[in-house]
């Protein structure tokens, strides 16, 4: 019995005469690309044989590129025969691809090379896939918690900018104000106010330091440009800012500042929207206090802008007053019961008793 081609065989294994009903056109269809896949598969492996015994590459390339033709026109014919009664997915091209590598692999093992072990690569395929299961569930936990980590992360993000963005503006103030304060010459000591000179080398003689700068800012406020303390103006009309009113720094032990000075003077000051607009007026320290003593004045011995028309009824937008006699200042002395006030009637630095009774200026820093 003479040989048949290898596709003829498949075709007729495959679809033995049987006492079934007519075939379905799907089934034609399949039946039509599976025959064209056999010949195609024989069609390659005529080549390659026909190549091991004449070794002419431009026959076998040509033979090869025929039986990809052929399997491109068949599965078009079927196509267009059975229309959408063809389910198959893949194109042609795939067909070829697949049975392709599957002749490649025949060849290669005729020519001594080991065929694929497709079953025992299947077997760690499905390990590798179990495996790969269990670290794509890890992996999607991790996405879940890296899900919410970038939340949260967004969020401090959104936070971070908004901080640079304010953190940029202070620095950039901050550069100005340094650039500004670095032109500023070394600030000395401030003028004692004596003008009258007793000799060379004698404070009048040298008047070593910078002048005051008391600008009146119009609301019973007086700003030292040299210092940059506000002080508050006294009046004579029975207010809050009176000159007359007298204030204790502590009620006793343990000698805390307890006083009217800062309960009912300070307190009021800066209630509400505060005095002049500002609720942080305090009590000049020592030092700060004794800026205001001017060493060429007397009764009192302090500087023009805080004696100005003070007159009866006057208030601290109109007059500027000042008594001569002591401020409390809200430095304390070694002796806890004792704070250091400034006299105005003689420009000297005494302590006193926290329990007595004491004139006071407010100061806040700042213009």
């Amino acid at each position: 019995m003479p040989r048949r081609p290898l596709y003829v065989l498949i075709a007729l294994m495959g679809f033995a005469p049987s006492a079934h009903a007519a075939p379905t056109p799907q089934q034609l269809c399949e039946s039509a690309m599976e025959l064209a896949s056999a010949k195609y598969a024989q069609c390659r492996l005529n080549a390659e044989s026909k190549y091991s015994k004449t070794g002419d590459a431009a026959k076998r390339t040509a033979a090869l590129t025929k039986c990809s033709t052929n399997l491109g026109s068949a599965f078009t014919k079927a196509t267009d025969k059975y229309g959408a009664a063809c389910t198959a997915t893949e194109p042609s091209s795939a067909f070829d691809d697949y049975l392709k590598q599957c002749s490649d692999d025949a060849t290669a093992a005729a020519g001594g090379a080991t065929l694929p072990d497709y079953v025992g690569d299947l077997a760690s395929c499905n390990a590798d896939l179990t495996t790969c299961s269990g670290d794509l569930a890890t992996c999607n936990g991790d996405l879940t918690s890296c899900d919410a980590d970038l939340t949260t992360c967004d969020g401090d993000l959104a936070t971070c900018s908004a901080d640079l963005t304010t953190t940029a503006a202070d620095l950039a103030a901050c550069e100005g104000n340094l650039a500004a304060c670095e032109a500023l010459p070394l600030a000395p000591l401030l003028r004692t106010g004596q003008t009258t000179s007793y000799g060379p080398g004698t404070d009048g003689n040298l008047q070593i330091g910078v002048a005051h700068g008391f600008v009146d800012n119009g609301d019973g406020t007086i700003t030292d440009t040299r210092t940059g303390l506000m002080w508050e103006k006294k009046s004579d009309d029975g207010s809050i800012h009176d000159k007359d009113n007298i204030y204790t720094w502590s009620t006793g032990s343990p000698w805390n500042n307890t006083g009217t000075a800062f309960t009912t003077f300070l307190a009021t000051l800066n209630s509400g929207g505060g005095f002049a607009g500002y609720t942080d007026w305090r009590l000049p320290n020592r030092k700060e206090l004794e800026s205001l003593v001017n060493l060429q004045a007397v009764n009192p011995w302090t500087f023009a802008a805080f004696k100005t028309a003070c007159a009866p009824a006057c208030t601290v937008v109109t007059c500027s007053c000042t008594v001569s006699s002591d401020y409390w200042s809200s430095s304390s002395y070694s002796d806890p019961s004792i704070a250091w006030y400034v006299g105005f009637s003689s420009g000297g630095v005494l302590g006193a008793g926290k329990t007595a009774a004491n004139y006071v200026r407010a100061v806040r820093t700042g213009s």
